[in-house]
C-alpha cells in the first residue's frame, strides 16, 4: 500500500488540500479561497493547483502517493462521479468532477460528499474512534451531515444520503438555493444567518448589521454576526439563537432516524460558541422523542480545519487497500 495521499476538502469559500500519511497525519498543507462563489471551471482550476503545489514541494515522493481524494459540497452521484448540484457553489449540473480530476492530476480520484468524508476522518482518527454508530454534523456555510452506521459510511443508493440540509422543515418557507421552500439549510448554516439577517434590515430594523453588508453583494459572514451579537446587537443575537435552534431541529431528525451513539459537531459556526450552541442543544431536547434523549451524546470535532482533508485521504486509502 502506498504510504500518502491527497486529500481535498472543497467548500462554499475554501478548499483546504493536504498529503496525509497513514496514521493520519497531515505531513503538509495547502488553502485557497480562488474559487469562492465561482464557476465550476474556477473550482476545478484550484483544485488542480493545490495538487500541483502540495506534490511540488517535494516532501514526498509522487509514487508514494495512492491518490487524491475529494470531499464536495455538494449533491453527488458517486456511480458517475458526477457533482449534481452545489447549493454553496453555482453553475454545477451534472459536472463529471471526478473524472475530470484524474485526468488533470494524473491521479486516482476518490470522490464524495464534504461531510461525508469528514464523517470518515472523524471516525478513523477524531472523537469517533472506537464508535460503531455515529454522525457527523458540519454548521458551516452549508448543513452537512455524514453518517456512520455499524462502522460503514452510509452513502445510500447513488450517494446523496445524509443531504438534510435539504429536508423540508417549513413547506412554503423560505427560498432555498436548491429552488424548494422551507428547506432546513434556509435556517441552520451561514447561508441562512445571512438570509434572516438581510430580511431584518430589509424590514427597517435599527442593527449595526447594516453598516457591515459586503459593498460587493457577498453575504455577510457568520463571524460579523457575531461580532455584532458580542457588541450586544439584538438583531444579531436573535437570528444566531434562531440559526442555533433550527440546527438542534437537525440534530433531532438525525436521532430520530439514526440512533446514533454520538453525534461530532464540527463546522466554522460552532465556533460562535454558547449563544449558537447553547441553543442548538435546547432545539435538540426539545424536538426529540424523550425516550431517545439519553442514548445520545455530543462531542466537538477533534481534527478541525483538516477534518475534510483527513477524512478524503483515509478514503483513498480504502479504496487502494
Amino acid at each position: 500500500m502506498s504510504q500518502y495521499a491527497i486529500g481535498i476538502d472543497v467548500g462554499g469559500t475554501k478548499i483546504a488540500a493536504g498529503i496525509v500519511d497513514q496514521d493520519g497525519r497531515v505531513i503538509s498543507s495547502y488553502g485557497t479561497r480562488a474559487h469562492s462563489e465561482k464557476e465550476p471551471e474556477h473550482v476545478i482550476a484550484a483544485i488542480e493547483d493545490a495538487c500541483r503545489v502540495l506534490l511540488g514541494r517535494g516532501l514526498v515522493d509522487p509514487g508514494a502517493v495512492a491518490g487524491a481524494g475529494v470531499g464536495f459540497a455538494g449533491t453527488v452521484d458517486l456511480r458517475r462521479g458526477f457533482v449534481l448540484r452545489s447549493s454553496n457553489l453555482p453553475a454545477w449540473d451534472h459536472v463529471p468532477l471526478r473524472d475530470i480530476l484524474a485526468e488533470r492530476v494524473g491521479l486516482p480520484v476518490v470522490f464524495d460528499n464534504d461531510a461525508h468524508m469528514c464523517a470518515v476522518g472523524e471516525h478513523r482518527f477524531g472523537a469517533g474512534r472506537g464508535v460503531r454508530n455515529m454522525c457527523y454534523v458540519c454548521f458551516s456555510t452549508g448543513f452537512g451531515l455524514g453518517a456512520i452506521v455499524e462502522d460503514r459510511l452510509i452513502t445510500g443508493h447513488s450517494g446523496s444520503a445524509g443531504e438534510l440540509s435539504h429536508v423540508v422543515i417549513e413547506p412554503g418557507g423560505a427560498l432555498c438555493t436548491c429552488g424548494k421552500r422551507g428547506c432546513l439549510m434556509t435556517y441552520a448554516s451561514a447561508i441562512g444567518i445571512a438570509r434572516l439577517i438581510g430580511e431584518r434590515i430589509a424590514a427597517g430594523e435599527e442593527t449595526i448589521l447594516s453598516r457591515m453588508l459586503p459593498c460587493d453583494g457577498r453575504r455577510i459572514t457568520g463571524e460579523q454576526v457575531a461580532v455584532a451579537a458580542a457588541l450586544g446587537d439584538r438583531v444579531a443575537r436573535e437570528v444566531l439563537q434562531k440559526a442555533g435552534y433550527y440546527f438542534g431541529v437537525g440534530m433531532a431528525i438525525l436521532v430520530q432516524l439514526f440512533n446514533p451513539e454520538l453525534i461530532v459537531i464540527g463546522g466554522g459556526l460552532t465556533r460562535i460558541g454558547p449563544l449558537l450552541m447553547d441553543a442548538a442543544y435546547q432545539g435538540m431536547c426539545e424536538n426529540i422523542q424523550p425516550e431517545l434523549c439519553d442514548t445520545v451524546r455530543l462531542a466537538s470535532w477533534q481534527l478541525g480545519d483538516d477534518i475534510g482533508i483527513i477524512g478524503a485521504a483515509a478514503e483513498v486509502f480504502e479504496a487502494s487497500a
